[in-house]
Formats: structure tokens, C-alpha cells, sequence
């Protein structure tokens, strides 16, 4: 009886231990249950089916130049074979082209959204060739794919896959790849089998928009001018009802124009500096985006300097074959130059202008718009520039054109005991000599003196006629002379073979003493 008894407790006690978990068990299901359904609903507000999508070509790093067109045909292939319905490759190309975009190994948030809009896909497909070569009997492929949410932007799924032909090889070396067009169907296949169908979206209450980059015209602006601002925005949620450019403390408002670009004008500081551009967009529920420093505008008020040399001053131009050559050096961004000769009354003569960047060097030959020949006289070369803020500097250069060759008149005249000869040469006091040069010959061509020197020749020149034993060098009571002078412009003046004759002076004839003759003097011979 005894175990009887114990027996009958322990049956209740398995009773009611099996009642206790069926009820555990029956209550885990129904929080499952209604978990579930919660989950469920979430899901089925938040997932995002992936059925169009748009495959941009790949980025081949591999040094193959084959790779992209192979690997591009097989990855489009086996996403077909997937069932995923593709963007034909005319509308994707169509599509790049239009933004000029050649870099596809990524792609910004703007335009994942205008791939959503313009071409209705799910989802984008990019990555990289990273391998796809054949070295020392062996093959290797290597990839890289991204698949990116057009809806919230994210990446969905990402994977990277690399192969070598002997990876696939078995005992033997059976099953060995052999083909490397065969090892990228094979690297295809399985990267391509990791894309998902469907992806979560993210919250985007952090991020309403998306925004491009800010256009701003001109970027370097005078104080307190205006520039023209551009900017892309798209609204993720909703249409945006204000967009306001800030610059500083000021605040400028911007207008809807073209498709998602909003325009205006801001007005710059006063000061020199680089100023931050902020852009604000506004949803109609008043929420708010705040994109700071998104452009800069920079502030220039400062005139550009230049500097203007010349090889020389003076020109004969034209007459010569001569001209002078400018030489202009700047460190600064001109937007644009004119230039121009004028005479000493300021009348034009020649000029040029230009656009961008300054020549390196101009040349004058004396000439005007025409191509003829100026009178000599002084001129200047005025230049003007412009920066891209639209400051202005002017520079002025003087020159002189001088196709006449100096005018010396030369004079000469003797001691009374022909041993020193006094040359006076006159000229005007703007002649501009570089050299000169006077030789002065014997009767019998011997050289007497040979004088040189640099700048204007002297007025006067006394030359000694005398030689180290005291004898007068004029020989027979002539001399010739040469005298020769070069201006700045390369003009010569030149006169040889001229002479100089010495009047001969008669020897005074004394009658010998006698010493027998007397001579009287008396007071009347006074």
C-alpha cells in the first residue's frame, strides 16, 4: 500500500507537469502568432520587391582589355536566366552619356534616385574586375558586385568572389578549369546567385533629400557684386516647397527652375576672403534639411599685377627689320586683356585684345592696324587686364621709335704750331648714340689716335699731334679722320676719308751779324 500511495503522487505529478507545458507551449504560440502578424505587417510596409534592374559596366582593373565586354555579357546573361528584367544597354548608355558619367565603379545618391525616376528600376548593379588573367598555365578571375537600393540609396548586398582554374581540380587534376572565359562564367554564376529579391528600406527621416553640387557664376566675385547660383535637389519624400541659399548671416531665396534645379542670384561680402554657401530645402510639413558649406564663393577686390619688360626701348621697326618685344608675367587668373599703342598725344595706333590667359610675349615693329610704318617719336603701350572678379589693372610701358640715324656735324681746327687738332661735333641733345668710334689717319694712313666709347660722344675732342720724340705726326700737313656713330634703334651715321689740311707757316729769315756794320740808334727812329 505503501507503494501504492507513493505511486499515486507521482502520476498527479506527471499530470500536471505535462498540463503545465502544453499551456507554456499554447501561449508561445500565440505571442508568436501575434508577433508575427506585427512583423509581418512592418514587412510588408518596408520590404521592396527587386525586380528591374540596370547593370552598369563594370570597372576593369584586372589590365585585361577583354575582361569588361566578357564579363559584362555573362553577368547580364546569367541575371536574365535569374529572372531579373534588365535596362536595355541603349538606355543605359543613353543615360550615362547624357551626365557624362565615365566613372561607374560608383555612383552618387542623386543619381541612384534619377535612375529610379527616368528608367523605373530597383535596384543598380556595379563593381569591379579585379582579376582576369593567365599567368605561368594558370587562370584567374576575380569580381566585386554591389547591388544598391534606388529607393533609400543603401547598399543592399555586396560580395566578392576569386578563382583559380586548379581551384575546381580533383584527384588527378580532374575538373580542372582550363578556359579562363570558362572560369568567369563559373565566378558569374556564383557571385550572381548571392542577390537578394527583396531588400528592407531604411528610415530617410534623418535625410529628406538629396542634393548635387552647387553651381555658383562667377566663382570669384567683386565685394558686394552678385553671382548666379544652381543647385539639384530631389526630394525623397515629397515636393519641396523652398530652397534659400545662405551665405554669412544672409539669406537668399532660390527659384524652381529646370526638372530639380533651383536658381537665384546671392550678393557676395565686401571683405576679401572665401565664403562657405549653406543650402536649406523645405518640405511642406515644415521639415527642415540644413546642407552646410555645400559651395564656396571666394571675394576679390584686389586689382591683378603685372609685369611688363621690354628687350630694349628703342626701335628702328619697320626701317630695320627691328622690333621691340614685351615680356608679361602675371600669377593671376585674368579673365580677360587688351593692349594698345599710342603716340605721346595719346592717339591710337595699334592695339589687340584677348580673351583667358595672357600672351607670353607681344612684338611691335613700329607698325599700325594698317601695317605702315609710324613716324619716329614716343609712344606707349598701354595694357589692361581684368581678373575673373572683373578688377581691372593698367599698366604703361614707354618707347621710342627712331628709324633716323644720328646727325653729327663735325668741325675741326689746328693750333697755330699744328701740333694739337680741336674737333667740335654738334649734334641735338636727344640723340640717343649706343657707340661711336673716331680714328684719325697720317697723310701716309698711319692710325694717329683711335678713340671709342659708349653713350653720346663728347662735344669737343682735342687730339695732340705730337708723337714721344717730339715731332708733329701730321706728315705733310694733312690728316684724315672717320668718325662713326650707332644710336639705340641700330642706326648708323658714318663719314671716313675726310681731311685736314694744316696751313704751312714760313721759317723766319735772321741776316747774319757783321760784325763790321755798325748800327746808330738815335731817339728819332721812335
Amino acid at each position: 500500500m505503501i507503494k501504492d500511495r507513493s505511486q499515486k503522487p507521482e502520476a498527479r505529478s506527471k499530470t500536471t507537469y505535462l498540463l503545465f507545458t502544453a499551456y507554456c507551449l499554447l501561449l508561445t504560440a500565440y505571442c508568436l502568432l501575434f508577433f508575427a502578424s506585427a512583423v509581418q505587417a512592418e514587412v510588408g510596409k518596408d520590404v521592396h520587391k527587386i525586380d528591374r534592374i540596370v547593370v552598369l559596366p563594370m570597372a576593369n582593373i584586372s589590365g585585361n582589355l577583354d575582361a569588361r565586354a566578357i564579363i559584362d555579357s555573362l553577368l547580364q546573361k546569367e541575371l536574365e536566366k535569374r529572372g531579373f528584367e534588365l535596362v536595355p544597354y541603349e538606355d543605359v548608355d543613353k543615360f550615362l552619356t547624357k551626365r557624362r558619367i565615365r566613372n561607374t565603379s560608383f555612383i552618387d545618391r542623386i543619381t541612384t534616385l534619377e535612375l529610379n525616376r527616368e528608367l523605373g528600376v530597383d535596384a543598380v548593379v556595379l563593381g569591379s574586375i579585379d582579376q582576369y588573367s593567365n599567368v605561368s598555365n594558370e587562370i584567374y578571375v576575380g569580381l566585386t558586385l554591389r547591388l544598391v537600393g534606388t529607393r533609400d540609396c543603401s547598399i543592399i548586398w555586396m560580395d566578392t568572389v576569386s578563382y583559380a582554374g586548379s581551384d575546381f581540380a580533383g584527384l588527378l587534376g580532374i575538373g580542372r578549369v582550363k578556359l579562363i572565359v570558362q572560369l568567369g562564367s563559373v565566378a558569374v554564376s556564383n557571385i550572381v546567385g548571392g542577390i537578394p529579391r527583396e531588400y528592407l528600406l531604411k528610415n530617410r527621416d534623418d535625410n529628406l533629400f538629396e542634393i548635387g553640387s552647387l553651381k555658383i557664376s562667377p566663382a570669384i566675385v567683386r565685394g558686394g557684386k552678385s553671382a548666379k547660383v544652381s543647385v539639384k535637389i530631389i526630394s525623397v519624400v515629397e515636393k519641396i516647397v523652398k530652397v534659400q541659399a545662405y551665405i554669412g548671416e544672409m539669406k537668399f531665396d532660390l527659384k524652381d527652375g529646370d526638372g530639380d534645379y533651383y536658381d537665384g542670384e546671392i550678393t557676395v561680402p565686401y571683405a576679401d576672403g572665401l565664403y562657405p554657401v549653406d543650402i536649406i530645402a523645405v518640405l511642406s510639413d515644415d521639415k527642415i534639411s540644413h546642407f552646410p558649406s555645400v559651395g564656396e564663393v571666394k571675394v576679390d577686390t584686389v586689382s591683378p599685377e603685372v609685369t611688363v619688360s621690354t628687350d630694349k626701348d628703342v626701335t628702328a621697326g619697320l626701317v630695320k627689320k627691328d622690333s621691340i618685344i614685351f615680356t608679361l608675367k602675371t600669377n593671376e587668373v585674368i579673365e580677360k586683356w587688351e593692349v594698345e599703342i599710342v603716340d605721346k598725344e595719346n592717339k591710337f595706333v595699334r592695339g589687340e585684345r584677348g580673351f583667358g590667359a595672357l600672351p607670353m610675349q607681344l612684338m611691335w615693329r613700329g607698325e599700325n592696324n594698317a601695317g605702315s610704318r609710324n613716324d619716329d617719336g614716343i609712344y606707349y603701350l598701354n595694357l589692361t587686364v581684368w581678373d575673373t572678379a572683373g578688377n581691372a589693372g593698367v599698366f604703361q610701358k614707354k618707347i621710342i621709335l627712331d628709324a633716323t640715324p644720328p646727325a653729327v656735324k663735325i668741325e675741326a681746327e689746328a693750333t697755330d704750331d699744328n701740333d694739337v687738332v680741336i674737333f667740335n661735333l654738334d649734334y641735338e641733345e636727344n640723340e640717343m648714340m649706343e657707340k661711336w668710334e673716331f680714328v684719325i689717319l697720317g697723310e701716309d694712313s698711319k692710325i694717329i689716335k683711335n678713340l671709342s666709347g659708349r653713350g653720346n660722344v663728347a662735344k669737343k675732342l682735342i687730339i695732340p699731334l705730337i708723337s714721344e720724340n717730339r715731332e708733329v705726326t701730321a706728315g705733310g700737313g694733312k690728316i684724315m679722320y672717320a668718325f662713326k656713330a650707332v644710336d639705340k634703334a641700330g642706326n648708323i651715321f658714318k663719314t671716313s676719308n675726310q681731311t685736314i689740311a694744316f696751313s704751312k707757316k714760313e721759317k723766319e729769315k735772321f741776316a747774319k751779324r757783321n760784325e763790321k756794320l755798325q748800327f746808330g740808334w738815335g731817339e728819332s727812329d721812335f
